[in-house]
């Protein structure tokens, strides 16, 4: 029994050194995954949402287009009048997405103002009356932002 006991007493502590051996790579492993874990989500979430560069706000001024537009005139009840204009606007101190992103108020500074003239306002310098009146509520429209002109490309009243 004693050779039993000594042998017994040779053999556990080899299943130790083993035991700490697969502990320690499996802590080791453990460590791997959880830092390519880590990486892995910091890349990803890097990539999903990238840093948009700064806008630079142009000195220089610059022409955006004005979709061309048809409205009908206040006519008082008789045969419908219609408007078709096509327009540019020049501004300065913004982006063109900047002012892109107000078109749809543009055009219904437009439209709204259009729907309250008659086909009497717009002869002879009316056009020039239209003009300004527009250019200032398009300037009140995207205030930081200077609005120099409003320059008709097209304007005809049928």
């Amino acid at each position: 029994m004693a050779d039993k006991a000594e042998t017994d007493g040779v053999d556990a502590p080899a299943p130790e050194k083993k035991s700490k051996k697969i502990l320690l790579l499996a802590g080791a492993a453990v460590l791997l995954a959880a830092l390519g874990g880590g990486f892995y989500y910091y890349k990803s979430r890097g990539a999903a949402h990238p840093r948009q560069a700064a806008q630079k706000v142009q000195d220089e001024p610059f022409i955006v287009d004005i979709p061309t537009m048809m409205s009908n005139l206040d006519t008082g009840g008789g045969r419908p009048v219609f408007v078709k204009i096509s327009a540019k606007l020049q501004v300065r101190g913004g982006t063109y997405e900047a002012v892109d992103a107000q078109m749809p108020q543009i055009q219904n500074i437009f439209q709204s103002y259009l729907h309250e003239c008659t086909q009497a306002e717009l002869s002879g310098n009316g056009v020039y009356r239209l003009r300004e009146a527009l250019l200032g509520r398009i300037a009140v429209q995207l205030a930081p932002i200077e609005v120099r002109d409003l320059l008709f490309t097209e304007f005809l009243v049928q």
